[in-house]
C-alpha cells in the first residue's frame, strides 16, 4: 500500500512538519468549537483563508472531519473518531519530534550565546513568553550570567509570569544596564534600533519548532 511506509522524524521535511501542524491545529480548534468558520481558523492560525480551505478538504475526504451544512455562514465541522485518533497521533509524532530538538537547541543556544558575548560574563534577558523561551531560560539558568528577566513590549499583556518570573515590559529593561537580549518573539527592527538594543534573534533559527512547542 502506497501509505503503508512510515515517515520517520529524520526523513520528514519541513514541508511535511508544516502540513501536519496545520491538520493538528485544525483538528484541535473544530474539536472545541463546531462553528469556528474558515476566516476564524486563519486569524487563530495565521494563515491565509485559502490555506485553511485546502487544508480542510483535504482533512474531510481522508474521513477526519464532518461537515454539515449548505450555506457557508451555517456550515458546522465536526471531529470523526478517526480524526480524533489522528489528533493524537499528530501530537505524539509533535513529542518526539521536540523531545529530540529540545536536547540539540539547547547546546546550540549556550553556543549562540557564548559567540555573541564572546564568553565573557555578560547580563542576559529574554524576550518572549512562549516555549522557545522557556528552553533558552533553561540554558541561560545553568551559565555563569545573570538572568534579568523575562520581557515584553508594552502593548503586549504582561499580567501573566513565566516560570516563577514576573513578566516585565521593555520599557523597564531601558532602566537597567546594557545587557544581550535574546528574542524569542517577533520585535519590531524599529524598536529595537531606536532604543539601540544589543539582541540575538534566536527566533530566526528556531521558528518553525517554536511553532510546534507552544501548541497546546
Amino acid at each position: 500500500m502506497a501509505n503503508s511506509k512510515m515517515i520517520s522524524n529524520q526523513e520528514q521535511t519541513p514541508s511535511i512538519q508544516r502540513k501536519e501542524l496545520t491538520d493538528y491545529n485544525i483538528l484541535k480548534a473544530i474539536e472545541s468549537n463546531s462553528s469556528v468558520s474558515q476566516r476564524g481558523l486563519s486569524s487563530q492560525m495565521q494563515i491565509n483563508v485559502a490555506s485553511v480551505n485546502f487544508a480542510l478538504k483535504r482533512l474531510i475526504k481522508k474521513g477526519f472531519i464532518r461537515m454539515v451544512g449548505i450555506n457557508p455562514r451555517r456550515i458546522k465541522y465536526f471531529v470523526t473518531p478517526e480524526g480524533v485518533r489522528e489528533k493524537t497521533q499528530l501530537a505524539y509524532r509533535f513529542f518526539g519530534r521536540n523531545l529530540h530538538f529540545y536536547k540539540e537547541v539547547r547546546c546550540d543556544i549556550e553556543a549562540r550565546i557564548a559567540k555573541a558575548t564572546n564568553g565573557k560574563e555578560t547580563e542576559i534577558a529574554i524576550y518572549g513568553v512562549g516555549g522557545l523561551a522557556e528552553i533558552t531560560y533553561s540554558v541561560v539558568s545553568l551559565m555563569k550570567w545573570q538572568f534579568l528577566g523575562f520581557f515584553l513590549e508594552d502593548s503586549k499583556d504582561t499580567n501573566e509570569g513565566i516560570l516563577s518570573h514576573e513578566v516585565q515590559t521593555l520599557e523597564s529593561l531601558k532602566e537597567m544596564q546594557s545587557c544581550l537580549l535574546l528574542l524569542t518573539d517577533e520585535l519590531s527592527e524599529d524598536f529595537i534600533s531606536h532604543n539601540n538594543l544589543d539582541t540575538l534573534n534566536l527566533l530566526n533559527y528556531y521558528k518553525q519548532y517554536s511553532d510546534e512547542m507552544d501548541m497546546e
